[in-house]
Parts: structure tokens; sequence; C-alpha cells
């Protein structure tokens, strides 16, 4: 079985202000290790459970994963390759902050297998760096992307953010235009959301932080997509950008609606048809790989409905949107058949439109996807 592997590193050298995530600032070294062995522990239970399972794609996200060391990440790599099967060439890739890489480090990384780097660089203002509560600054970026591909990195992302507190339409205008000057392959774009518990939103709450005009947003994102699609930038998904034929493989196996495997504290996979949530409480995730279980929090057995609307909400967040023939191969019946009115709905809307081949957002249903993902709920 081909399945895409996420591994979750959930450490970080500080904690973001925006951040909700499952991460943690100040660990130290032995904690480090600590968890480390129980993922150990997590990947050869599946490994014996589905035993040849081959990589379709293997992505380490978190947290930072760089935050580990040189060692700890090649002892890393070296557990995934022994036991699962990674065939040459699949696209490897590694979340990092500027900052927490070296010549050193990066090389480590391409000899081990990694062919893909995911930079989370937010803004090129060190004002805005700062309110985030990000540790490097913009020279940073520039000096760990310059390092990257003296490393021999040809796949490279950057994730920006607008929508920020205090950020004005100038300043998110240069931030793309540093980027692109970088000449990165691949770059993704989140408006900041206000997540329940994080500094914040804590801060909106007591009235010290005023939250975003979502007018404003809207015309940041608008130019984004018409500034990077005259520079040779794909918009193949509702946040992400791409040179052609460097779209993200592993993502894109999520929005396809693909199973796949999640280890790692608070790491979410899809087997089987079960979805399933690790835990997140980094003692709780140790305990019980020590006592031989999985460490599975919750899990959900995806009906063949909820299967169907999953397919739709998530594959419309692709712009080529959610082709026919495989919507009736994996569920045995037509998009039309099953969701007729939601679609007659929608298109009256001009928020979707049908060829003879797909079903996808229109420009205007881009900016309110939210909306017409709830109406396959």
């Amino acid at each position: 079985m081909a399945l895409g592997i996420y591994v979750h590193i959930p450490f970080c050298q500080a904690r973001c202000h925006y951040c909700d995530f499952v991460s943690f600032a100040g660990k130290s070294g032995q904690e480090k290790e600590a968890y480390l062995q129980a993922l150990v522990k997590e990947s050869e239970i599946y490994a014996r459970l589905w035993a040849g399972l081959t990589g379709k794609s293997l992505y380490l996200g978190g947290g930072t994963p760089t935050c580990l060391t040189e060692e700890q990440l090649g002892q890393l790599f070296t557990v995934l390759h022994d036991l699962f099967q990674l065939p040459a060439g699949i696209e490897i890739t590694v979340e990092a902050n500027p900052g927490t890489l070296s010549g050193e480090k990066l090389s480590l990384l391409r000899e081990v297998g990694c062919n893909r780097l995911s930079l989370g660089i937010q803004s090129f203002s060190a004002h805005e760096l700062q309110v985030l509560g990000r540790i490097h600054s913009p020279q940073d970026v520039y000096n760990t992307y310059k390092l990257a591909r003296q490393a021999g990195f040809e796949n490279i992302n950057l994730d920006l953010m607008y929508g920020l507190p205090g950020q004005s339409l100038p300043s998110w205008r240069e931030t793309l235009h540093k980027a692109v000057e970088l000449d990165p392959e691949h770059l993704s774009l989140y408006q900041l959301n206000l997540e329940k518990g994080t500094p914040f939103a804590e801060l909106v709450q007591k009235g010290l932080l005023e939250e975003f005009n979502q007018d404003e947003a809207f015309v940041m994102y608008a130019e984004a997509i018409d500034f990077l699609a005259a520079r040779g930038y794909q918009h193949y998904e509702i946040s992400n950008f791409a040179l052609p034929g460097k779209e993200a493989v592993h993502n894109c196996g999520y929005w396809l609606n693909e199973e796949y495997l999640g280890l790692g504290a608070g790491a979410a996979g899809y087997l089987q048809g079960v979805r399933y949530i690790n835990e997140a409480k980094l003692e709780a995730y140790q305990t019980l790989l020590t006592q031989g279980h999985l460490p599975v929090a919750e899990q959900e057995m995806i009906n063949k409905e909820v299967a169907m609307a999953e397919t739709m909400f998530l594959g419309l967040r692709l712009l080529r949107g959610v082709k026919k023939t495989e919507f009736q191969e994996k569920h045995g019946i037509t998009i039309e058949n099953r969701y007729q009115e939601v679609l007659a709905k929608l298109k009256r809307q001009g928020l979707l439109r049908e060829t003879r081949s797909h079903v996808a957002l229109t420009k205007k249903g881009v900016f309110v996807a939210n909306e017409v993902f709830r109406e396959f709920l």
C-alpha cells in the first residue's frame, strides 16, 4: 500500500503569538530524546501492522523539525527509511524556520533524502515578525535561503501571512515582491486566524487588539493572486501557488481525500476509512507507546455520506476542482446524482462552475470557499 506519511515534531524555540498547533517551547534535549524514542515505537507498530507500506510522500512538520540536532534528524530518517519503503525521488519535505538551519544541517537533510524545504517566513517586515512572535529577522531569511540553495535544494516553499495586526497593503506588497525576488518554486499564503487560546485571541477578547478587517484581507489576497500569476506562479489551491510541476505532492494527497499515515503527538491520520488524532500531550503520548499501545485519542469511522462530502469540500480547495470520473470511481455514484440541488444552488449564486469533466469554484467562490464547503456537510 502506498500512502503519504506525516511525522509531527512538536518542538519550537519559542511559541508564536498566533499558533494553536501542537508544539512546545523550551524542552530539554532529554525530553526531545524521550519523544523521539516514542515516535520510533509508534513507527514500528505501524510497520508491523502495515507490512510493506510504501511512502508516496514524506512530510516532517511541527512545531519546528529543524529544532532537532543533526544527529537526531539523521537517526529519525534512518528509522523511517528502515521501517517504510521510501522510493528514491519521492517528495520528502521538512518544515523549517529561518535561523534554525546551518549549512551542515541542510547538507544532512539532503543526504537523508529531503528534497523539499518549507520555510516559515511569514513576513519580510521586522516589525511584523516581532508582532507575530517570530524569532527570526528578515536577514535570517536571506541567509537561510542562500544556504539552502548552496546545499542543493531545488524545491523550496515559502510560507507568508497576511491580515496581520497593523499590516498595511504596501507592506504586504513589499513582502510579496521580496519573496518572489528569491525565486522560490512554491508559495503558501495564509490569512491570520485568531485561534482560541492563543495570545492574539486573548488580546482581542480583552479589547487590546483589533481584528483585521476582512474586506482589507480580501484585497490583499486578490492582489497576491494577480501578482503571482503575472510572475508565472499557478494558483492551484486556495492558499497555494507553484511554478509548473512544483505543486506540493504530499498536500495534494490531503485535498484529493487520500488515506495517509500520521505519526507523532497530535498528528492526524486516515487509514482504512478511519480518521484518527493522536494524544497531544507528550506524557500521555509517550506512556501509551511505552505500554505498547497506539497513542490514538480520537477516531471516527468515515461512512459513505461523510466520505462523499469530504471528497467534495477537500477537492474544491484545488482550483481544478473535483474530477467527476474520480468521484464516481471512489463512491459509486455521480456528483450530479448525489448533489444535484446543491450544485444547482451554488451555480445560480455564481460560486461553482461545471464542465464535462470537473466541478470547481469560480473566482467569486474562491473568496467565500468556506460557505461553499458548508453546503456539502
